[in-house]
């Protein structure tokens, strides 16, 4: 019963984006993770994900969703810390 004093985690964005689909047949990949070392480019980053998100790149919400599995680290720690619904869109 550990998980019972564990912080409940609530994601910078709004549940909506969370229940935006895929189109069909569309298979995410896997994306270049950014660690946020120091000198590390996160414009570079950011380009490389889009990159490989491909086709759907155009798909704000989509794009969200799935920027967290491209963080590890120090970065997706930062990511953790954010405010509750504090992005609401992708600029």
């Amino acid at each position: 019963m550990g998980y019972m004093n564990q912080p409940y985690f609530v994601l910078a964005f709004p549940d909506a984006i969370l229940h935006t689909e895929l189109p069909i047949g569309y298979k995410v990949s896997k994306f270049s993770k950014f660690l946020g070392k120091i000198g590390q480019s996160t414009t570079k980053h950011i380009v490389r994900y889009q990159m490989e998100y491909g086709d759907i790149a155009t798909n704000e919400y989509l794009k969200m969703e799935y920027f967290p599995n491209s963080l590890n680290k120090n970065a997706f720690t930062w990511f953790t810390t954010l405010p509750p619904n504090s992005i609401y869109n992708w600029p």
